[in-house]
Parts: structure tokens; sequence; C-alpha cells
């Protein structure tokens, strides 16, 4: 079994439905600068994936055909932990109503699903499913959100953030030709673990040597002149990036993808509101309540919420504070010492700037959990890394692969 959900919050589960694992899939145009190329057009589900697992899709309250409680009676459901609850006890009145209690599952979440897949863990042990639990899968992981927020005083973003502004700069064309995404990624993070993390530690104390030294190689990883570096401590933000990397063309990079482009505003100069790569999900919420209505005469198809808005913040819990450290991964690690069945797999795009590779990456370097105990992988692609076509077949492979190296596998699926 795999219960899957977006994140958001708010979001339903019409993207991961209707992009990577329902049925029927919307294809996405291939060429970023032709979003219109092929829309409409639909794909086959991963039935090789079918044939390993059963897959169920949560719309978290609120969402989909859902609707909250209205006022103070709706608050508990914009918590972590209300909203783990919910999600947790859907799987356990899915597999009461269907007899499948005894079924071992995996828990698959996106964006800030991740955090929600996590939470999880503790809710089904609650309700006593906890020893079901066979592997948790996240793509566009957010559970270390301090260094994927980027907060501007935090050095350790601005370290793994580079391979991610490598792997732009080097589509795009702004570095030193040839290139290619594995090998920037790499020599990136490799320069950042060794020069740059420790460079930017020192601060004022380093020498104007070692500054103009790492301003040039900033340089050439990232396309973006060691001027820039040199005025501006060594750092540039990755909302900064997105506006300044192709600023002589006139264009400002996506956010969720940064291979999708648009035009810059001229008064926009260090932040530029919106996403050019909104495309992608537009593409999947529409092709959902077409699919409810057209294919499967689903009645009020067109109530359907793809993505829910609520009154007031989202509350993270105990944690909710300017010097909070989100424990989230150091959930996985309790419970994977408790159960020997669990594993972890994390699938990251190579050009999300919100959720990016170096993030995964410190994340398992900081964790605990045995290297046999986690898979982390890479995709072509944004935040939303399916959209590609060899992403989407190669992560489906990759599931199935993880699914069939269960060690504990030999109960009903």
């Amino acid at each position: 079994m795999i219960f899957a959900f977006n994140g958001g919050p708010g979001a339903s589960a019409a993207y991961l439905h209707m992009g990577l694992l329902g049925p029927v899939l919307a294809h996405v145009p291939q060429d970023p600068a032709d979003t219109n190329a092929g829309a409409g057009d639909t794909l086959p589900g991963p039935s090789k994936l079918y044939d390993v697992a059963d897959v169920v899709f949560i719309d978290p309250p609120g969402t989909g055909f859902s609707e909250r409680p209205a006022g103070a009676a709706g608050a508990p459901y914009s918590t972590v932990e209300g909203d783990a609850n919910a999600a947790a006890d859907v799987v356990r009145q899915w597999l009461t109503s269907q007899g499948r209690q005894n079924s071992p599952f995996y828990i698959l979440g996106e964006s800030y699903g991740t955090i929600r897949a996590v939470a999880m863990l503790d809710a089904l042990d609650r309700q006593d499913l906890a020893a079901n639990v066979r592997g948790v899968v996240l793509l566009g992981q957010a559970l270390n959100m301090i260094e994927t927020s980027q907060r501007p005083d935090n050095v350790v973003t601005y370290a793994v953030s580079l391979p991610t502004l490598a792997a732009i700069a080097c589509y795009h064309g702004m570095v030193k030709a040839p290139c290619t995404a594995a090998g920037v990624t790499d020599a990136a993070a490799s320069f950042a673990r060794e020069d740059y993390l420790p460079a930017l530690y020192r601060g004022r104390d380093l020498p104007q040597a070692d500054r103009e030294r790492l301003a040039a190689r900033l340089a050439e990883l990232t396309g973006i002149p060691a001027a820039f570096y040199l005025a501006n401590d060594l750092r540039i933000s990755k909302e900064r990036f997105r506006v300044e990397l192709l600023r002589a063309k006139g264009k400002v990079m996506g956010r969720y993808d940064a291979r999708y482009l648009a035009d810059r505003p001229g008064n926009v100069t260090t932040m530029m509101p919106g996403d050019p790569s909104s495309s992608i999900s537009d593409i999947f919420g529409k092709a959902m309540t077409v699919y409810l209505g057209d294919t499967l005469k689903v009645p009020g198809a067109d109530t359907y919420k793809v993505i829910a808005r609520f009154e007031g913040g989202w509350s993270y819990g105990a944690e909710d504070s300017p010097f909070a450290d989100w424990p989230f991964m150091s959930v996985v690690e309790r419970h994977a010492a408790t159960n020997a069945c669990l594993r972890l797999f994390v699938g990251t795009g190579i050009y999300d700037t919100t959720t990016t590779i170096g993030a995964a990456d410190y994340l398992f370097a900081q964790s605990s959990l045995p290297k046999t105990r986690y898979r982390n992988e890479r995709y072509v692609g944004g935040h939303v890394f399916y959209s590609d076509d060899g992403s989407r077949a190669r992560f489906q492979s990759d599931l199935v692969d993880f699914i069939n190296a269960d060690s504990c596998r030999g109960a009903q699926k």
C-alpha cells in the first residue's frame, strides 16, 4: 500500500494523482519555453508500480471535496499534529473498511506533505499502526526547513544551496562550457564543504585575498560576477539569484523550477513575486477536474478544490519560535530505531530553488539514520520533478525498486 498526498498546506493530492501515481496522467510540455505544446495530452499510469502496491490518495481536510469546520473548530487542522492526526485517521479507516488492518504500507508526501508524512509516524503509533509502516517517501523534502528557507545570517544555507545555483547556471549557459548538471553540482558541493562554508564562518576575519579567490570561484560556478560576491559578503540568496543571473537578458527564473523564464519587470531588483513555473501545477490542477468530471463522471467535479486557503497561520507546534530547529528528522530516526522495517526515500529536483539538493544532502549528513536505511536521489526537473518525462519514469522505477528491496517483504500488498 502507498498512501500519497501533496503539501501546501492546503493542497489536494491532484498533482501526484495526475502527474505521477494515478492511472491516467496529464502530460507536461517538455520545452519550458513552450508551455502550450501538447497541452491536454495524457499518459498511462505506472502499471509496474501497481504490480507491487496499491495507491490511495489523501486530500487533507478542506481540500478536494472535503470541508473543514468553520472558526475555532477548524483550528486544530492548521497544526502539524492535527493535520497529521487527520491523515493517519484516514489511513486507519481505509485499512479497516478494506479488511487490511495488517497490511504493510508506505507514506508518500510532497513538499509540506513531507512534514505531514513524518509527523504521521507518531500519529499512526497512536493508532497502533506504526509497525505497519515499511517506508516514508519524501519528494521535495522540507524537514530541515531552516536550511531550505535560507535565513540571512545562517551561513549553512548559502553552502547547501550552491549546487543548485551551479546546476541552474549550467542549464542556462551562464558558465564555461561544456558543463553537465552532475559535474557542476558535485564540484559546487565539494567547494561548499571544503572552502565556502569555512570562509563564511570566518566572516569579517577572512583576508581580502581569500575573498577575491572565493569570489572568482563562485563566479565560475554560478555565473554571477565576482564583483557581486565581493560587494555582498560572498553571498547571494536564492531569490536574488532568480532575478540576477539573467538580468542582462531581461529574464527572471522560476522559483519551483528555474528552467522556466518570464520577462523581468523593470521595478524588480531583489525579488520577483509569482513564479514562471506555475504552469506545471496549473496543468495538473485542471487535468484533475477534467478527469473527475469527464472520465469518472463524479457529480460536482467542478467543486473539487485543488488548492484551499485557510484563515490564520499554520502552527508547527512547540517549535514555533525564531530560535527553533524543527526536529522532524529525529522523528524518523526514533521510529527507525524501534521499527527495523522502516526506510526512507528522498527525491529532489535539481532545478528546485525551494527544497534544494544540497539541503537533502545536508539532512542525511547530519542524521544518525544508517546508510542502509535510506535512499537519496536527484532528478532532472524542479520541485515537481516528475513533470520531466525521464524523471517521472525513473522515479516510478526507483520506487518499485525501493519497495522490492524491503527485507521485511512478504505480507500482502
